[in-house]
């Protein structure tokens, strides 16, 4: 799949722009804080309903916008298919207080609250996120992939999810629903805190929890076993030969009380996928955990607590792993995040039988040589790839030669026109 349309209005540093985008390589060059990451935002926004950026949506308004008659942001796009087939994507963001074209508060109010309601539209027809999800498919590249290493074990999940949510429609439905479950839940325990406890109530929302959350943690380790397959060879490709790559899911479903550290799920112990082998073992991890999270009035066990661990070793046998996230350096980390984005590419081309779109954010100055030639190839063979960039000398004559080179300046997109004037894209 591949864009052919992307249009902002009001989107971060963007008032108003429309940018036809053709199949293959995009370059998009220019200065810091210039506009390039903000259209790979854009991009990601689509794909996922997230912000990859913005701690809050308010953010994405852009500056000025607020001081409008009626404060909005909208992006769109048009994606093509490899069958040919064509579908539009919107989301408008709205400041608090906007209604089908009248103020249901006052000016002042709406304002200053900062709340947005987001509307989202499939070829003209309103959905929710869930809807939009597998619309666009789109891979990620940024430099802080480093946090996929050596940040917490909320952003390895929520790495995990957003891969799965755009492949897996029922994923996305599992993990939308056990949220809210889990909510109700740790809600009704904090209660108990205040009332006599009565189990009848908590057996309701543990079914629940176990019957999304058994999906969740088996579509996690099929696609764990998945990765691991795919990196076997890509890892060693980036590093030479000199480390090979072993990733592990630690779910938090079968833990033995007491323990400071969960066990790894091993291929026999979870067959991929099914989520029936959980199941029963989420349910009696619940009941014995029952006493524990009363007290704590929170959900002790279930996907929202599990990890993924990544080990790294000079031999494929693995016989002297170390745990990278505890002991790797930089380095090493940033070849670890560069391949699971690469085993994404290609889980996600396998998963839909489309090639995702490739957003990279200015990450070629932040490889070495060998790897900056492994994620050029990956590039070239995209069927549409969108790369910043402040400089042009971090990429092959090749992969220039190849290329479209859009000049960003100040919220607007230049095309380069060799011999002649940069024209505004239209």
């Amino acid at each position: 799949m591949h864009l052919t349309r992307l249009a902002l209005t009001n989107f971060r540093n963007y008032t108003h722009l429309e940018l036809n985008l053709a199949p293959g390589l995009t370059l998009l060059q220019g200065n810091n804080a210039c506009g390039k990451t903000n259209l790979l935002e854009a991009v990601f926004y689509l794909a996922t309903a997230r912000s990859p950026h913005a701690g809050a949506e308010r953010e994405l308004l852009r500056w000025g916008a607020s001081e409008e008659p009626i404060p909005f942001a909208r992006v769109e796009a048009q994606v093509e298919r490899r069958n040919g087939t064509q579908t539009n994507l919107e989301i408008v963001l709205l400041q608090a207080g906007e209604e089908k074209g009248h103020q249901t508060e006052s000016v002042e109010a709406h304002k200053t609250s900062g709340r947005m309601s987001k509307r989202i539209k499939v070829n003209g027809v309103p959905k929710r996120a869930l809807d939009l999800l597998g619309q666009l498919n789109a891979v990620l590249f940024l430099p802080e992939d480093l946090d996929l290493v050596f940040g917490s074990p909320g952003d390895r999940r929520r790495y995990l999810d957003t891969t799965l949510a755009q492949i897996d429609p029922r994923y996305g439905r599992a993990l939308s629903r056990y949220n809210q479950v889990l909510e109700q839940r740790n809600s009704l325990l904090r209660e108990f805190h205040e009332r006599p406890f009565k189990p009848a109530e908590l057996e309701i929302w543990d079914q629940h929890l176990v019957t999304e959350g058994a999906y969740i943690i088996g579509r996690r380790a099929e696609t764990v076993e998945r990765y691991n397959q795919l990196t076997a060879e890509i890892h060693p490709r980036l590093t030479g030969g000199a480390e090979y790559l072993a990733l592990v899911y630690q779910p938090s479903v079968g833990l033995a009380a007491g323990r400071a550290v969960e066990p790894a799920l091993g291929p026999g112990d979870l067959p991929a996928g099914r989520a029936s082998a959980v199941a029963p073992r989420f349910a009696q991890q619940l009941a014995s955990m029952r006493s524990r999270e009363l007290g704590a009035g929170l959900t002790l066990v279930g996907p929202h607590r599990d990890d993924l661990r990544f080990l790294v070793d000079r031999s494929p046998e693995m016989t002297h792993a170390m745990d990278a996230i505890t002991y790797a350096s930089r380095g090493q980390g940033r070849t670890i995040a560069l391949s699971l984005k690469l085993a994404e590419v290609a889980l996600m081309r396998a998963e839909t039988e489309e090639e995702p779109v490739l957003l990279l954010d200015d990450v070629m100055s932040e490889l070495d040589a060998p790897r900056r030639a492994a994620l050029s190839q990956t590039v070239m063979d995209a069927s549409q790839a969108l790369i910043t960039a402040t400089d042009l000398e971090d990429f092959t004559p090749e992969l220039l030669t190849r290329a479209k080179i859009l000049r960003v300046c100040e919220g607007r997109v230049l095309s380069e026109d060799t011999g002649g004037p940069q024209i505004p894209v239209s």
